[in-house]
């Protein structure tokens, strides 16, 4: 009897030791989780929301939940981030949905061509879809905290002034989603796809001459360095997420998830994030030009002549929801209603 009990402690004893060495929940007076991020330290994702982002959470729990950011790729690279929260490599990351082609169609909407007008809206109109239930779905094997928009995409070249698709031909075009591949292939023109990562050097070494971007990633990831032309064209972006591990959502203690819940969904993604990107790309803008960059604003009938070559990518998406099977048709409405409902 005594040889089994003493077996049996022993057992139970190592199963504590494996569990409290697998999760960062066991701590009884700090919680300490990983958050990865797969930009740069300084990149305005990080400085500019994770962090202040991490430090609400922190005060609000009194300290009792600390989330430390892993940023530059160090649990993964940028189209691993969603694998490794799924399955606990970091308890917390954030991706580009773009990175993991035909994951996340129905989320897709949000790509269509000048979707949106500005980084708020855009993070308004995509959690709105979400917390409607249009997009939940999609995020089945995670506990979602936020769905957002970066600004538009503006154009950038270190080969010359883009005014118009014309412009285009001659150069490569990489572009950062499947549904701008198939709008530069319908141009005519030839697209280049790559993560974020590689754009700097691809550019110094010409293998692309020109890049759709948000303004505001091109300081975040240096690139600023190498272009000097920059239309503001205000296409629509691909989206990003913010997850959470389900078991490490599970163990957290109710009145922690309240707080998480409550400093997460809009309020992350629009309060936060939308209303500091919208602000900050007028900085990196005005930035471009005092150092000497060329930076064009199209006219109302060069914007309009680039929409109308544009609207293909909706009779083609309608039409690949279709072949799957999804509700494409009703999740556009719902989008272009929350537009409706935002722009005034």
């Amino acid at each position: 009897m005594r040889k089994g009990l003493f077996i049996t402690i022993v057992v139970a004893m190592l199963v504590g030791l494996v569990l409290t060495g697998s999760s960062p929940l066991m701590a009884e007076d700090t919680i300490q989780l990983r958050l990865s991020s797969f930009v740069p330290p300084k990149h305005f994702m990080n400085a500019g929301i994770l962090q202040p982002w991490v430090e609400q959470i922190e005060k609000r729990s009194n300290g009792r939940l600390k989330i430390r950011i892993y940023s530059g790729s160090a649990l993964g690279k940028p189209q691993d981030q969603y694998d490794i929260v799924v399955r606990g490599a970091a308890d917390i990351a954030w991706g580009v949905a773009a990175y993991n082609p035909g994951r996340f169609p129905l989320t897709t909407v949000m790509e269509l061509p000048f979707m949106y007008p500005n980084a708020e809206i855009g993070c308004r109109m995509i959690q709105r879809l979400y917390d409607k239930g249009y997009l939940e779905s999609e995020y089945r094997d995670v506990k979602l905290l936020a769905l957002g928009m970066p600004p538009g995409l503006d154009i950038h070249s270190n080969k010359g002034l883009i005014r118009s698709i014309d412009d285009l031909s001659g150069m490569k075009v990489r572009v950062n989603s499947a549904m701008m591949g198939n709008l530069v292939k319908g141009w005519g023109k030839t697209p280049v796809a790559m993560p974020a990562t590689e754009i700097y050097l691809s550019l110094d070494r010409g293998v692309i001459d020109v890049i759709f971007l948000d303004s505001l990633t091109l300081f975040g990831m240096r690139l600023n360095e190498v272009t000097k032309f920059h239309t503001v064209l205000g296409m629509s972006n691909t989206n990003f997420w913010f997850a959470m591990n389900k078991r490490t959502w599970d163990l957290l203690p109710s009145d922690l998830k309240g707080i998480v819940n409550d400093l997460s969904g809009e309020y992350l993604s629009a309060d936060i994030h939308g209303k500091a990107a919208d602000k900050v790309l007028k900085g990196a803008l005005n930035k471009l030009e005092k150092a000497g960059h060329r930076v064009y604003r199209l006219s109302p009938d060069e914007l309009d002549a680039w929409k109308k070559a544009s609207t293909p990518a909706y009779d083609a998406w309608l039409k690949d929801m279709a072949a799957k099977g999804l509700p494409g048709k009703r999740v556009l409405e719902a989008a272009q209603a929350l537009r409706a409902e935002l722009v005034k």
